[in-house]
């Protein structure tokens, strides 16, 4: 059974300790869509605060309140429990139909605008989140002010616990889907075949960074361009290519595992082939599940991090594209205890 083991530093692990989530207002999210409300169409956009609320039981409400089913409810992104989020919902409803929002009450909900667009709000729909965190109780609050020097080059981009669930029962759920046990529930099923993609990534990260080769450019690596989704083989390592790497004009990617080749080769190929030869289980689970294979690139750069000391609370805000987890970012900078942890569940 795959166990989820610590992974790696890059710039060693903090020696502070603080804590994280203490209260839902120490963790604030906003998400950025990556496009702007027309203003008109047969689909309403409700922009929510929630605070001790997943989304999807937002999203249920929401059904119930407009008599539609809650698959009819769409997002763009889950977000956590344990926190206070700004997020996106979306149905559809009549032009010429009146929409009593202003009058709804969802338990820990504020509803902060309306807006009408001529699509639906996709899954993944995400310029950026933006975060603003308050870390309680550093014993140290000097030595991580010092680290987000280091930090704000990058850190390594892991999938965050929660996409494992309490105590990596995702991941366990995707071996047991794997093993041949039926899994009705659709989101769950998703859930299930996140993680064990999740995971392998993970694993190809840590490895890197445990052999040195985090900021090292392999024959055969796949490149990203920064704040694009275009990647690009290096067949050829050169001193342009590396400057390219060092100034954060590209990033080097690793493999979400699934149908197809891997677009890597060289020596690339070749590490990236003997770390996930460990998982054989999950890699053809994966491929039976017809997930296509997809690259995801090993660092993310905080954007605009600011972090403030306050006596021994730490304020610090940042933003991150899509589908990358703030908590990469903390990891590096302090080691948390996360207070939530034990009350919230995955969504």
């Amino acid at each position: 059974m795959s166990e989820l083991q610590p992974l790696e530093y890059l710039y060693s692990q903090p020696a502070a300790t603080a804590l994280l989530r203490q209260q839902p207002e120490d963790f604030i999210v906003d998400e950025q869509l990556n496009f702007t409300p027309s203003g008109a169409g047969e689909h309403i956009l409700l922009q929510i605060e929630k605070t001790g609320q997943n989304t999807q039981y937002v999203a249920k409400q929401i059904a119930e309140l407009t008599k539609l089913r809650a698959r009819d409810i769409s997002y763009a992104g889950l977000k956590d429990r344990h926190a206070v989020t700004r997020q996106w919902f979306c149905f559809k409803w009549p032009i010429k139909q009146e929409l009593p929002w202003q009058e709804w009450q969802i338990e820990g909900c504020r509803i902060l605008s309306m807006q009408r667009h001529y699509r639906k709000l996709r899954l993944g729909a995400l310029k950026a989140n933006s975060f603003q965190i308050c870390l309680r109780q550093v014993s140290d609050p000097q030595s991580v002010l010092d680290r987000a020097q280091q930090v704000i080059q990058g850190v390594p981009n892991y999938y965050g616990e929660q996409r494992f669930g309490i105590n990596g029962g995702n991941l366990r759920l995707a071996e047991q889907l794997f093993a041949g046990q039926s899994i009705t529930d659709r989101k769950l099923r998703g859930l299930a075949l996140s993680a064990a993609r999740s995971y392998l990534f993970n694993q190809q990260v840590t490895a890197r960074i445990e052999q040195g080769l985090f900021k090292q450019i392999l024959a055969g690596d796949v490149l990203q361009l920064s704040g694009t989704a275009s990647v690009f083989k290096a067949p050829i390592v050169d001193e342009a290519l590396n400057q390219r790497l060092a100034s954060q004009d590209v990033s080097i990617t690793a493999a979400l595992p699934g149908m197809g080749e891997s677009m890597a080769t060289a020596d690339s190929l070749a590490f990236e082939s003997k770390v996930l030869a460990q998982h054989p289980a999950l890699i053809n689970g994966l491929i039976d599940y017809r997930l296509k294979s997809e690259r995801r690139t090993m660092r993310i750069v905080p954007q605009q991090l600011q972090l403030t000391a306050e006596q021994q609370d730490i304020r610090l805000s940042f933003s991150l594209p899509a589908g990358c987890f703030a908590t990469s970012v903390l990891r590096e900078l302090v080691q948390y205890q996360d207070c939530g942890r034990s009350a919230a569940t995955v969504e």
